[in-house]
């Protein structure tokens, strides 16, 4: 492994935002663009509101409760998917604003994925594969290692026409599971107490995080062998949020000093710093695609302080 060096640097005078979402939200723990559409927001928070923002007047029309510390949000249809840090999981109907359906899931702080029609959920031990519609679980994924901790961050990976699900957990450990099959393909040990971490399947290539100032880039060959292959260093501790972005052109940071930091993919090195938030970054979503008001695809960002920044990278 290359020791932790920080990429020579081009960035450029960073953009501002396009538009800040403020109102009374506070911390912000998730976002959803509802329905996998560009006309709504959603912004899930820690006082367990759901904020649905309308992207073509940049307001909220309307909050709804939606349970208490709500951690992770998901759509589709007229369906509204929350998971609570007490790891109660609700379908909820949009139209009638009732809970439909309930899940159990491990408390704590790992937010759920969707994958398809699957929820995956974080267990004591393991994942829980559950039917995003009906609420039956499919399948559980289990590990026989041991002293992993609970799992903190989740992410899928595709090969082969086939699904992959990864886990991080608090001991550093990183788990490939085959969806499909249930069992165990690889497994890697990375930097303890792990938050984040995100994969590009077409490049083989994924970037974790946590608690620490490296973010640690990593590869999957097709023999399903994981390795660490170089370290990013952050200037101060902590990032909360790793993405690519779908073009797969950059990969962005959000850390815990409140800027978000964005990288060339193929290369590493930072493009701009973006210092929009003043408390830690706890989301970033990327538009599915253009948003009409804008013209442009958006890169939302939401952070402890209560504020969404809008941004436009992609004509940067």
């Amino acid at each position: 492994m290359q020791p932790v060096k920080p990429p020579r640097s081009n960035s450029m005078l960073p953009p501002d935002p396009v538009y800040t979402l403020k109102s009374d939200m506070g911390y912000i723990q998730h976002m959803n663009f509802f329905q996998g559409g560009t006309s709504q927001l959603l912004a899930a928070t820690e006082k367990g509101l759901v904020y649905f923002w309308d992207l073509n007047t940049n307001r909220a029309s309307c909050k709804k409760k939606m349970g208490e510390g709500i951690l992770a949000i998901h759509s589709y249809d007229d369906k509204i998917i929350t998971q609570e840090k007490s790891g109660i999981v609700k379908l909820w109907s949009v139209e009638s604003d009732q809970s439909i359906n309930s899940y159990e899931c491990c408390g704590g702080h790992c937010k759920s994925i969707t994958v398809g029609d699957t929820l995956v959920l974080p267990q004591e031990h393991g994942v829980d594969l559950v039917n995003k519609k009906t609420f039956e679980k499919t399948k559980t994924l289990l590990s026989n290692k041991e002293n992993l901790g609970h799992v903190m961050a989740l992410e899928k990976m595709e090969f082969e026409s086939n699904t992959y699900i990864l886990a991080g957990y608090e001991s550093g450990d990183v788990i490939l599971w085959d969806a499909t099959e249930g069992k165990t393909c690889g497994d890697c040990k990375f930097q303890e107490h792990l938050t984040t971490l995100t994969f590009d399947s077409p490049m083989g290539r994924g970037v974790c995080a946590g608690a620490s100032n490296a973010m640690q880039v990593f590869s999957i060959d097709d023999s399903f062998n994981i390795s660490v292959k170089c370290e990013v260093s952050l200037p101060s501790e902590g990032c909360n949020i790793v993405k690519v972005r779908p073009d797969r052109q950059v990969m962005v940071s959000g850390c815990w000093d409140g800027k978000i930091r964005i990288y060339s993919w193929k290369t590493l090195r930072t493009l701009a710093v973006l210092t929009e938030h003043n408390a830690f970054i706890t989301d970033i979503q990327f538009s599915p695609d253009k948003v009409s008001f804008w013209g442009a695809n958006i890169m939302a960002a939401s952070g402890s302080d209560g504020v969404i920044s809008l941004w436009d990278l992609y004509n940067h």
